[in-house]
């Protein structure tokens, strides 16, 4: 089964398993070393200092958006993958699927129903 899978979608993944590797974490160390140093020579000017900070910034944000879409991501693969265990196992109740779905008026009922089978199987 081949997947196409968007450019975007390519991206933003590569770019979080390139954020979490050790050697993102000593390039920034080293960019923020070499800032200092060049920093130093310049005496730390305001316009050097407000593109650090604006760069920081743009960085923070979009590692909030890669974050937040790996998250989804791994997120809805584990639902899927329960959802299947669920579906294929005789004793489940299948209206478990895709419950993250329902309305937390419907997972209130449905946890009540849960504990009440559990208190008359423990009877």
């Amino acid at each position: 089964m081949t997947k196409k899978i968007p450019t975007l979608s390519k991206f933003l993944t590569w770019s979080a398993k390139m954020a979490g590797n050790p050697i993102a974490f000593v390039a920034a160390l080293s960019v923020v070393a070499i800032w200092l140093i060049i920093g130093f020579f310049i005496d730390f000017d305001t316009k050097w200092i407000l593109i650090l900070n604006t760069i920081a910034t743009l960085n923070a944000a979009l590692m909030v958006f890669i974050i937040q879409n790996t998250q989804n991501r791994e997120n809805k693969a584990l639902h899927l993958k329960i959802d299947e265990l669920i579906r294929v196992t005789k004793e489940a109740a299948n209206e478990l699927i895709a419950i993250e779905e329902m309305e937390e008026e419907e997972l209130e009922k449905i946890k009540a129903k849960i504990f009440q089978k559990k208190d008359i199987k423990n009877s």
